[in-house]
């Protein structure tokens, strides 16, 4: 049984589900070269088909992880017919009169209950949700030459919440809480379920217009900072700010969000209108002190969301989903609250974690009507994009005339001679194996250094990635090191950096250029052989010589361009920027 879960949305990406397990997944953004892609994700279908050595033909269903289209012809909107013109004028004319309202609830809040009327019956009609749906499946159809009766939509918090539960939360016996939280998909921006033995039941949902997540991306865009991007940044800044800027700054905040007896999250103003409050409100205030106060504000909230939750229902499990659990400072906070006895958290929580999601829904679906036994399998590791043979990579040194130009050598034993030079205090970029599904990259697709040398922060941002310069690199670290390493009594599993943690005194010698400079935390991939036996050898074999069970690992890409996908795109990023090595599984490339 196979299952194609898509996703035409911020970040567009493609998922294929075999008999239960995902076997491939990818981003558009990785084939045409353009961050956060749009459009829809032909090139990330293809890959998943020709990995599995399938046709369209032989798929069963596909799950797109969004109902309500904006464009219901896709990415075609000449020659409407004039009756959809209609209908997208009604929405616009809506989506104006809501604005108007926001505006003025800024100075009325009263006014937001209003716009939440305004948003939810003229926008989320049934008529005008079938009407876009069904033209957006033929367009689907159209795009992959397959039937439209094989095309079906799911609700993106449907999706948000099945992607970390069916996907990585062991023992499904027991009861867990799956929380959903970002922006906004299909009217909503938060959802409470509770899930057990591969059934989730949904008890609790916040409609769009109350989100945590659009406040931290109104932050983002005040601060100057690209929305859906960027955020990472602003949790990176906030620990410099001092209390008395925290404090002060915090006062503007602190009365926006409360959450209700059905669990709901409620604002003070529409979200949606949150960047024209801050305008308003923010003028003065330090840049430093709003970043660490809006990591504050939704810590505090959510950390009273999950507390006022497990009151209610007293499970003590949490899987987490959605944009805002990008955040891997909050994500700490929560896994450290006493009364959170586990946390699962989608790695990539954002809108591509959907289609893992739509994959899952589809084949719980297909099990039910086919009176299947239904018998999803664990997510073990992300190594689920393509890979590329010794042959394509040598194809791809002769047409870069890498030889002419550049030192190109093969070694058996490559993970030895990448150890030997990271000893050396050499930075080396390296692809190999599977890509990385998802915003980490996990050894496959990464730039590699010594985490004990400060003076190599420098080296990589002058070389290559230009971060800003209070932006922490994160670590690699060998599952039996970690102990040495991280202050976890929890003994929480962090295998996708999706989790920030204290580091001990140890960590701050031997790790230093990995932590985040300022309040020495991390974000670490704790790797374990199994998981990637190759990437752990390099590791392994970096210990033998300095005595250091990790390295530092950043993402192979320059800054704004997505992570490399093909040996094309490594050999083109290598010769934009100034790294010395460049290794294509056994082969090495110098400059030097």
């Amino acid at each position: 049984m196979y299952i194609l879960g898509i996703g035409k949305i911020h970040n567009s990406t493609a998922c294929l589900l075999k008999d239960g397990e995902i076997v491939a997944a990818v981003s558009e953004e990785r084939f045409n070269r353009r961050k956060n892609t749009e459009v829809f994700p032909i090139e990330a279908v293809n890959y998943c088909l020709r990995y599995a050595d399938i046709k369209i033909e032989d798929v069963d269903l596909i799950v797109h992880s969004f109902q309500h289209v904006i464009s219901p012809e896709g990415e075609n909107t000449k020659n409407l017919s004039p009756f959809i013109k209609a209908i997208k004028l009604r929405s616009s004319l809506t989506v104006f009169l809501r604005e108007l309202i926001n505006k003025a609830s800024i100075s009325f809040p009263e006014l937001n209950r209003v716009s939440r009327f305004v948003y939810k019956y003229f926008n989320s009609s049934y008529f005008v949700k079938s009407l876009y749906l069904e033209k957006f499946k033929k367009y689907v159809a159209e795009k992959l030459k397959t039937n439209p009766l094989k095309v079906v939509a799911v609700d993106h918090h449907t999706c948000h919440a099945y992607a970390p539960y069916f996907g990585f939360v062991s023992n499904k016996e027991k009861e867990v809480l799956v929380l959903t939280c970002d922006a906004e998909g299909d009217f909503l921006c938060a959802t409470v379920s509770i899930a057990q033995n591969n059934r989730i039941k949904r008890i609790s949902e916040t409609e769009g217009g109350n989100s945590l997540a659009a406040f931290y991306g109104a932050i983002t865009k005040y601060l100057g900072m690209k929305v859906n991007e960027h955020e990472y940044k602003v949790m990176g800044l906030a620990p410099y700010a001092s209390e008395y800027q925290i404090k002060k700054t915090y006062q503007v905040f602190k009365d926006l969000f409360w959450i209700d007896d059905d669990l709901r999250f409620r604002t003070k103003i529409p979200s949606g209108c949150f960047y024209d409050y801050f305008l308003k409100k923010l003028k003065g205030y330090r840049f430093d002190g709003i970043a660490a106060a809006a990591q504050k504000t939704i810590e505090e909230i959510t950390v009273k969301w999950v507390k006022k939750i497990i009151r209610k229902t007293d499970i003590h499990r949490i899987a987490l989903g959605g944009g805002l659990f990008m955040n891997v400072k909050m994500n700490k906070i929560l896994m450290e609250l006493p009364e959170v006895s586990e946390v699962y958290i989608c790695p990539t929580a954002g809108d591509e974690s959907t289609i893992i999601g739509a994959g899952f829904w589809g084949y719980e679906k297909l099990c039910r009507e086919r009176n299947i036994n239904f018998n999803p399998k664990i997510i073990e590791n992300l190594y689920l994009g393509p890979s590329f043979s010794l042959e394509e990579i040598e194809d791809s040194i002769k047409s870069n005339n890498c030889r002419e130009k550049y030192k190109v050598e093969f070694f058996d034993d490559i993970e030895k001679k990448i150890a030997e030079l990271l000893v050396s205090g050499k930075v080396v970029a390296r692809l190999a194996g599977h890509m990385e599904w998802g915003a980490r990259a996990l050894g496959n697709r990464s730039i590699l250094a010594d985490p004990s040398n400060s003076n190599i922060v420098r080296i990589i941002n002058d070389q290559i990635k230009n971060r800003d310069f209070w932006m922490p690199f994160a670590p690699t670290i060998l599952s039996e090191k970690a102990k040495d390493y991280l202050i976890n009594p929890k003994k929480t599993s962090a295998p996708f950096m999706v989790l920030a943690f204290d580091t001990t005194d140890l960590a701050k010698k031997e790790l230093k250029a990995a932590l985040h400079p300022y309040d020495y935390t991390c974000r670490p991939q704790i790797l374990e052989e199994k998981d990637n036996p190759k990437y752990y050898k390099i590791i392994k074999e970096f210990e033998k010589l300095t005595g250091i069970g990790g390295v530092l690992n950043t993402s192979f890409n320059l800054h704004g361009e997505p992570i490399v996908c093909s040996p094309d795109d490594a050999l083109s990023v290598f010769e934009r920027s100034g790294l010395e090595y460049l290794v294509l599984e056994n082969y090495l490339i110098s400059k030097r």
